[in-house]
């Protein structure tokens, strides 16, 4: 619309319809890429030097990335999303030698950046390229997917002192010769939350000592697959292991699978077993428990309503 006339140039630059510009429904479209690009291109060339100075949020894809973050010299910008990005332009992006990092590494506060996921399996580790150095100490909000585990303690034991929310998907979590305790971030943080749609064994040796530290914490959300465990987690486990060492929590947020060794399938614990202790208080509970083939046994445990639509009986 800038261009048509006066008054619609007036109301385009309007505050109200440029804190946050969503580029990435520009280029959505993959069957008329020419067209998207000269779409970009004016947006860039014509319309962002007239908005620049009130826009705050930016959502980015591939194909605006570059274009966009060159263009502008956005003061007031402090939240970004870059979406289905490959693991090559990140490490650009956050190379400390990057415009990005340059320009913008003290004004960001919100960030959240999504793995292309076709890239997920080549198996490259955000700790490779990925630098203290190359982020803000004055993020707040940080929304990543990784590819393990080690990625993610890299992140909490980095200098993201003002961090409070940490939304981290981790592809896989496995054993790693990090030292989870005493980590710089943990102890301050008020939400976290930890996503991982592959089995772990690690739950008892790395996710449970991450947790604990978290003293801090209000709101947690945990969706986990783990194997190899002696015993089913439960209700009273998440109370006990968990949940009483968070006395600020209001909210907790969970789908927990547990396969675990059973000789005896009349050993097997009840759903109603599982889910009363958290039902007792006051939390909205779904559970069912199964007998597998070779003395395997599951549990799968959830708050109600369940919020992810990916997950396996």
């Amino acid at each position: 619309l800038i261009g048509v006339n006066k008054k619609l140039d007036s109301l385009v630059r309007d505050i109200t319809f440029t804190q946050s510009i969503d580029l990435v429904t520009i280029s959505s479209n993959e069957h008329n890429d020419s067209r998207n690009k000269s779409i970009l291109d004016r947006f860039c060339f014509d319309i962002i030097p007239r908005i620049q100075q009130n826009i705050e949020s930016l959502i980015l894809d591939p194909l605006s990335i570059d274009r966009v973050l060159c263009i502008g010299n956005y003061s007031k910008l402090y939240k970004v999303a870059l979406v289905n990005v490959q693991f090559e332009i990140a490490s650009r992006i956050f190379n400390n030698e990057s415009s990005f990092v340059h320009n913008f590494k003290h004004q960001i506060l919100d960030l959240t950046v999504t793995i292309n996921e076709d890239r997920a399996g080549e198996h490259m580790s955000l700790s490779n390229f990925l630098s203290p150095t190359s982020y803000s100490s004055n993020i707040v909000h940080l929304n990543v997917r990784v590819y393990n585990f080690n990625d993610c303690l890299c992140l909490l034991d980095g200098d993201l002192s003002q961090l409070h929310t940490f939304i981290v998907q981790v592809d896989t979590i496995y054993n790693t010769s990090m030292i989870i305790n005493n980590m710089k971030t943990v102890s301050t943080l008020k939400h976290f939350s930890l996503t991982s749609y592959r089995r772990t064994r690690e739950y008892d040796n790395k996710i449970l000592p991450l947790l604990r530290q978290m003293l801090q914490l209000e709101k947690l959300t945990l969706s986990l697959r783990v194997c190899s465990r002696t015993s089913l987690i439960d209700g009273t486990h998440l109370l006990n292991d968990i949940l009483s060492e968070m006395s600020h929590l209001h909210t907790f947020i969970f789908n927990i699978i547990t396969q675990s060794t059973m000789i005896n399938e009349e050993l097997l614990p009840t759903p109603d077993d599982v889910s009363r202790p958290l039902i007792q208080r006051g939390y909205n509970v779904g559970c069912y428990t199964d007998f597998c083939q070779m003395e395997m046994c599951q549990c799968h445990i959830y708050s109600l309503p369940l919020l992810w639509n990916v997950w396996t009986r």
